[in-house]
């Protein structure tokens, strides 16, 4: 019994060292995400992404790199660019970059992978984009995709829109109080959505590190010196692997550290971090918006999206001698708690955490400047009493 009980203490203080290690990169992360949605107009984007030209494509990526990084937050603004005129292609790339390219999740590559992975990240994302729009423009069916859209015209989702209600300026909107307050709703409704992916995520980090022997990954991922076969077996293994811990973007990033330090390969271990949307959660999502056959149809996509992108990276690295040393800290290693640059940058990400709920918490002014109604009742009743 002491024994089990000892493991599982280690497994959560694990995953609560990690969740340590990676506060500053997640609180800020998710402010820039909620000043942007804020800032930047959903409506406008779509506009300018209606035909999936490349230059579309890649305009796509820099809004989806400013966006949200929750993938959760990400299907629902990609079914809103989507609805709103945005090409398939187009809405996919910024569902893409939304995650997979926002700071914070390359910060945590950077954090508990080094930075071979971050940059692999941004390296690999216009390969992945580009694989994807191909593979659409050559399989996707007219009637599946109009039929898909319609579908999504339907039904009510994740389609709140920040900026709605605001002023058209930029310089407008960042005097105007309402969108403080919008920012600060916007923060906390990032916590919100993704809160239980990360404790998840992290927790299940905490118990492999500390349960799961090297003997397991041994058997699930052959080793490279197998031979050339090894580094495609991995990469189709990935994607699996994800789809069994069911984690997006937010919560792979330990259990990608885990795999390095076992010796997955890099190639492998970037078609994990891509296959965030193929997991079980990311699909229902996607089949609640567009239905299963659509829902199906886009997680096969993104699956060989990530294969093929992953490898290329790989190829890529080894061509140009930046293959990452199998040298890495042990995930138990990274999950220390010491007062150095994390305690710091902590105590600001929280600072700037609580400065953005207090923002979030006081009743905005309606577009007169005026307390809004409610507000004026709840004081009125105050007095009263």
């Amino acid at each position: 019994m002491g024994d089990v009980l000892s493991a599982a203490w280690q497994a959560v203080y694990t995953g609560a060292g990690l969740f340590w290690k990676a506060l500053w990169a997640l609180a800020l992360g998710y402010a820039v995400s909620a000043g942007i949605q804020v800032f930047v107009s959903r409506s406008d984007a779509a506009k300018r992404l209606g035909a999936g030209t490349p230059p579309q494509l890649a305009l796509a990526m820099v809004l989806g790199f400013a966006s949200s990084s929750c993938s959760f937050a990400a299907l629902g603004a990609t079914r809103s660019l989507f609805v709103k005129g945005a090409a398939l292609t187009s809405a996919l790339a910024f569902m893409f970059a939304s995650t997979n390219l926002a700071v914070e999740v390359a910060a945590l590559a950077l954090i508990f992978l080094g930075w071979e992975y971050a940059l692999a990240l941004f390296v690999g994302a216009p390969i992945l984009v580009a694989v994807m729009a191909l593979l659409v423009r050559l399989t996707a069916p007219q009637q599946l995709t109009d039929g898909a859209k319609a579908h999504a015209e339907e039904v009510s989702g994740m389609e709140d829109n920040p900026s709605e209600g605001l002023p058209e300026s930029l310089r407008d909107r960042a005097t105007d109080r309402r969108a403080w307050h919008q920012v600060g709703t916007s923060y906390i409704a990032e916590w919100d959505m993704v809160y239980k992916e990360l404790t998840v995520g992290f927790l299940i980090a905490g118990a492999i590190a500390a349960l799961v022997p090297s003997s397991f990954f041994e058997a699930l991922f052959p080793s490279p010196d197998a031979g050339w076969w090894a580094l495609p077996v991995q990469a189709l293994m990935a994607p699996v692997l994800a789809v069994l811990t069911f984690i997006g973007s937010m919560g792979n990033g330990p259990l990608a550290a885990i795999l390095a330090s076992n010796g997955v390969a890099f190639g492998a271990i970037m078609v994990f971090l891509y296959a965030d949307f193929v997991v079980p959660p990311a699909v229902k999502i996607n089949a609640n918006y567009y239905g299963w056959r659509f829902a199906a149809y886009l997680a096969a996509i993104f699956t060989v999206a990530a294969v093929v992108s992953g490898l290329a990276v790989h190829g890529l690295f080894a061509v140009v001698g930046l293959l990452p040393s199998g040298d890495r800290p042990s995930v138990t290693e990274l999950a220390t708690f010491a007062i150095d640059y994390t305690f710091w940058l902590n105590l600001i990400a929280i600072a700037t955490a609580v400065t953005l709920v207090v923002l979030a918490r006081r009743t905005p002014p309606d577009q007169d400047g005026r307390q809004t109604e409610s507000h004026a009742q709840a004081e009125t009743s105050g007095a009263t009493a």
